[in-house]
C-alpha cells in the first residue's frame, strides 16, 4: 500500500511534502511546474507553426464499373486564411490499385533540395496502392489566375484520369476571397 503524500511545515512560508520515501521543497515543485508549463508553451507553438498552411485531405475510393471518385465531393478555400503560410493537400490512396490527382487550374510546387528555385507544374500526382502524398500547392498561382465568376469565385474540378468514367464523378475545388 502506498503512503499518502504529506505537507508539513518546516519553517514560516516553506513547505516540504513527502510521499514516503522522497521529501520535496516548494521551490523544487514550482521549478518543475514551470518547466511543464515552459515546454507545453513552447510546444503549442510548435504545432501553431507547423500547421500555418492550410492543409486539406483527399481520399480516393473505388466505386462500381472499376471508376474512383476523390473525396470529399467539395472544397472550399479561402483566400483570406487558408492560403496564409502555404496550401497542402494530403492525398491518400487507400485502394489497391494506382490513382490520380489531377486538378486543372491548379499547380504543384515543388522545391528541389539545395536549391531556391521553385518549379510550378500543373496538378497531376500519380499515387500506389496504399500511398500517402503530401503536396505544396502553388498560392502564387492560385491568386493570378483570372477565372472567377461575378462573386469571385473560382472553381476547380479534380478527379482520377485513369478511372473516371463519367462527369458526375469528378468533385470541385471552390476558391473564394
Amino acid at each position: 500500500m502506498c503512503p499518502s503524500p504529506v505537507v508539513s511545515a518546516m519553517r514560516v512560508g516553506e513547505l516540504q511534502m513527502t510521499n514516503g520515501t522522497k521529501t520535496y521543497n516548494r521551490s523544487s515543485i514550482v521549478l518543475v511546474g514551470f518547466l511543464i508549463s515552459l515546454i507545453s508553451v513552447a510546444g503549442n507553438c510548435l504545432v501553431s507553426y507547423t500547421a500555418l498552411a492550410g492543409e486539406f485531405h483527399f481520399i480516393v475510393r473505388d466505386v462500381e464499373n472499376g471508376a474512383a471518385a476523390w473525396s470529399p465531393r467539395e472544397v472550399v478555400i479561402h483566400k483570406s486564411t487558408d492560403l496564409e503560410g502555404g496550401l497542402l493537400f494530403v492525398l491518400e490512396n487507400p485502394t489497391p490499385r494506382t490513382h490520380v490527382f489531377e486538378a486543372p487550374g491548379l499547380f504543384e510546387q515543388i522545391i528541389v533540395e539545395g536549391s531556391e528555385n521553385k518549379t510550378v507544374k500543373p496538378m497531376r500526382v500519380y499515387l500506389a496502392p496504399g500511398e500517402t502524398v503530401r503536396v505544396q500547392v502553388s498560392t502564387e498561382e492560385l491568386n493570378r489566375v483570372p477565372e472567377a465568376d461575378v462573386s469571385e469565385t473560382q472553381t476547380c474540378q479534380f478527379f482520377c484520369p485513369l478511372h473516371t468514367g463519367e462527369e458526375a464523378l469528378r468533385s470541385q475545388i471552390r476558391v473564394v476571397p
